[in-house]
């Protein structure tokens, strides 16, 4: 049973999202190792949700990049937010005071960009790759 492309093309936005959600999961499974490997993983699983997406559903390249940039900009927000409270924190007990709010809003800001670019970049590659992978098996 061939279930190549079958998927409703909606479906690709379970797999964007669920690609952040075992993100989040990911970071707290890789806690112990170096940043590298969490990276790594993080970025994997961002990889391998496109791929998987365009794989398994009859979605267009559009509708696949505009589900994995959402699920990026949800992603970067999230480690904005987490960044951005973590460090203020920090500062605020070293007694910095607003310098220390607005180093958090500096670092979260970097750490957001790195991950917007990094799993746009990830869902980018995993979406053309399994899409070329869908039209050399259906086309086989």
């Amino acid at each position: 049973m061939n279930r190549i492309g079958t998927l409703n093309p909606n479906f690709v936005w379970i797999f964007a999202l669920g690609a952040t959600l075992l993100g989040v999961v990911s970071g707290f499974v890789t806690q112990g190792m170096s940043a590298s490997v969490s990276s790594a993983v993080y970025f994997g699983i961002f990889t391998a949700s496109a791929f998987g997406a365009m794989l398994l559903t009859s979605s267009g390249v559009g509708r696949a990049l505009l589900a994995f940039l959402v699920a990026s900009l949800v992603s970067a927000g999230g480690y904005y937010f987490l960044v951005a409270s973590v460090t203020a924190a920090a500062t605020d007990a070293l007694g910095a005071g607003e310098a220390g709010e607005a180093m958090g809003s500096v670092m979260g800001g970097f750490v957001a960009i790195v991950v917007l670019l990094g799993t746009f970049i990830a869902g980018l590659t995993g979406t053309i790759a399994g899409g070329r992978f869908r039209n050399k098996l259906t086309t086989a």
